[in-house]
């Protein structure tokens, strides 16, 4: 995937020529973050990933553009991702007024929850800004607007949809939801991303069974935001999603007593056996399916892996595989999902020091090259796991790490560097979804 990947291809990863001073763009919204970075001295050239971009925000014509690119010179509206040129009567400004209308209320219970936290604060308004404008009149939201990540990873939309809910806009999460409905295959499956607006595969990437099983757990999840009126009624739109996921998660594991399909997970490469991130997205589609649809059988199968789960790869520690290969922050993925008390709180926790980068994030997995690059995405789903386990402090310095470490733009970087400094894409939408979801958690929603 665009994140993390164990082995960077020029296709994914072009390494940026020439060096500079990167160009004073103008005061930005979040944290009273300053546009203006010093670069550092020359490091080892094989741990630097240079920045791609600063942010996303959307010209005078009304076009998303990359800010802070080599040689460009913009400015941001603060709290936003529109460029000061934007016109006051531009229909992108009225777009993003009406979504931090529909937020305002959560933001305002976040405030009020942890008032001692004015870095939460910031977090709560940038985060935001991140995935609107990764999403604003798309589909479903891409990754990320450089060229390589500007695609749809199921993953990615379904954290997003939960995300969207949880802060105050259900109808988009349904919206998307519905548009992964009309993505999936007959068999249940998922490409591993799509080309925006259509069910085109960019390449011949192999298919992830994840999608599955993560896109099912966001019905339940959006579902669940909802009064019982409308809940029945976006079920019912999304019944065909509902039924062939479940379905195929069931005949996968045959009814939760086997191993779900070998397939590449969010490490995105080939693998042989089945790793810790399939086997917990599977739990939390059979989860989700469960309380979906109230069938015995499908409880019973959620039951049933959930023992298989715990006599395998719990057997071994939870690593990435069944017998090895190290811790992997795929088992927050268990927490992070409602799948709670099945991983020891002290063995979550450890993941920090298990896989500590020196800037202060943490690494894919203890088996990931050794290059000193904290990974956002895994960093934000730990932060997520806490907060939804009932570890507030511990979510909340994973946050307030993840607030210090975002562009001079105040957008949410995919990697940050041995030194501090934020690297690649930027922003990251499941990145910032994650984040607003563990928000969420902690004010108690």
């Amino acid at each position: 995937m665009h994140r993390p990947a164990a082995r960077e291809t020029p296709s994914r990863r072009r390494v940026l020529r020439g060096a500079g001073a990167l160009a004073v763009l103008g005061a930005a919204g979040a944290g009273g973050c300053t546009l203006t970075r010093v670069l550092s001295p020359p490091v080892d050239p094989r741990t630097v990933v240079p920045l791609f971009s600063q942010s996303v925000a959307y010209d005078a014509s009304g076009t998303r553009q990359l800010v802070g690119v080599e040689g460009a010179k913009a400015s941001l509206d603060p709290g936003t991702r529109l460029l000061t040129a934007v016109p006051e009567d531009a229909p992108a400004r009225e777009r993003a007024e009406q979504f931090l209308t529909g937020t305002a209320a959560w933001s305002e219970r976040l405030a009020a929850a942890h008032p001692e936290r004015p870095e939460l604060h910031d977090l709560a308004g940038s985060a935001p800004a991140d995935l609107w404008v990764l999403t604003d009149q798309l589909a479903a939201p891409v990754a990320g607007w450089s060229r390589n990540w500007r695609f749809v990873w199921p993953r990615d939309a379904a954290f997003a949809a939960v995300a969207l809910a949880r802060i105050g806009h259900p109808d988009r999460a349904v919206e998307i939801l519905a548009h992964l409905q009309s993505l999936q295959a007959v068999d249940g499956w998922y490409e591993a991303r799509y080309v925006p607006g259509t069910d085109r595969a960019p390449d011949d990437r192999a298919r992830q069974f994840d999608g599955t099983g993560l896109v099912l757990w966001a019905v339940q999840e959006v579902a669940g935001t909802l009064p019982e009126d409308r809940r029945v009624a976006v079920t019912d739109r999304l019944a065909a999603l509902i039924g062939t996921s479940q379905r195929v998660l069931l005949a996968s594991t045959g009814d939760g007593e086997v191993m779900p399909p070998v397939s590449p997970d969010y490490w995105e490469v080939h693998e042989r056996s089945v790793t810790l991130g399939i086997m917990a997205a599977t739990l939390a589609g059979l989860r989700a399916g469960a309380d979906l649809t109230g069938e015995g059988r499908a409880r019973r199968a959620a039951d049933s892996f959930t023992t298989l789960l715990t006599g395998t790869f719990g057997a071994h520690g939870y690593q990435r595989h069944r017998r090895g290969g190290g811790a992997d922050s795929a088992l927050a993925f268990l927490d992070a999902t409602g799948c709670h008390g099945i991983v020891p709180t002290a063995q979550l926790l450890s993941l920090r020091e298990e896989l500590a980068r020196p800037a202060g994030g943490i690494a894919p997995g203890a088996s990931w090259k050794d290059d000193g690059i904290s990974w956002t995405p895994s960093t934000s789903l730990l932060a997520l796991a806490l907060a939804r386990s009932g570890r507030p402090a511990e979510a909340g310095d994973l946050l307030t790490w993840l607030a210090q470490h975002r562009t001079a733009a105040g957008s949410l970087p995919e990697k940050v560097l041995f030194d501090g400094r934020p690297a690649a894409v930027a922003p990251l939408a499941w990145t910032a979804a994650n984040v607003l979801l563990a928000l969420d958690a902690l004010a108690g929603s």
